[in-house]
């Protein structure tokens, strides 16, 4: 029979690890992204830019989430390339925007974010590569996590029987 404290340990070494991918997976993400949060008054503008590589990841994703949005707040996002090119423009109409687009030269890619309303916003803006091949490191994590989570439940409550049996 296995002893109660060997899954106590094994579960909790199972947590670590997934505490571990998890937190690796997240840095990946970040590192390959530039963000900046500010307040934008009427009429003012706020520029991230990202280098951006088509040879190291062909995909590049923004982001906009403005918090507190109303229905009358006229945000507009657009994305240019090195060469000057608009690659996409949008309103932003909800609190979160996430478009993908393809990189097609190297060199620094520019998200401008421009404050059109009647009011100041709180936005925060990111620019950079879409995370690819993320997805195993992701779900080999949380199955960690609840693999070891659920060992320690298991062997806390037969901790708990065993120890009322005289």
């Amino acid at each position: 029979m296995v002893k109660p404290r060997v899954i106590i340990i094994t579960s909790g070494a199972l947590v670590l690890i997934g505490i571990m991918i998890t937190a690796y997976q997240s840095q990946i993400t970040s590192e390959n992204l530039s963000n900046q949060q500010n307040t934008l008054g009427v009429g003012v503008h706020m520029i991230i830019t990202k280098e951006l590589d088509p040879y190291k990841n062909p995909n590049g994703v923004y982001s906009i989430q403005v918090t507190d949005i109303k229905p009358d707040d006229n945000i507009k996002a657009t994305v240019i390339e090195p060469s000057g090119t608009l690659v996409s423009t949008r309103s932003v109409t909800k609190g979160t925007v996430q478009e993908t687009f393809k990189i097609v030269s190297f060199g620094n890619y520019t998200l401008q974010i421009e404050n059109l309303g009647k009011r100041d916003v709180q936005v925060l803006g990111i620019i950079g590569y879409y995370p690819e091949g993320i997805e195993l490191a992701d779900i080999t994590g949380f199955i960690f996590l609840v693999i070891g989570l659920s060992g320690l439940a298991i062997s806390i409550m037969y901790l708990i029987k065993s120890r009322g049996k005289p």
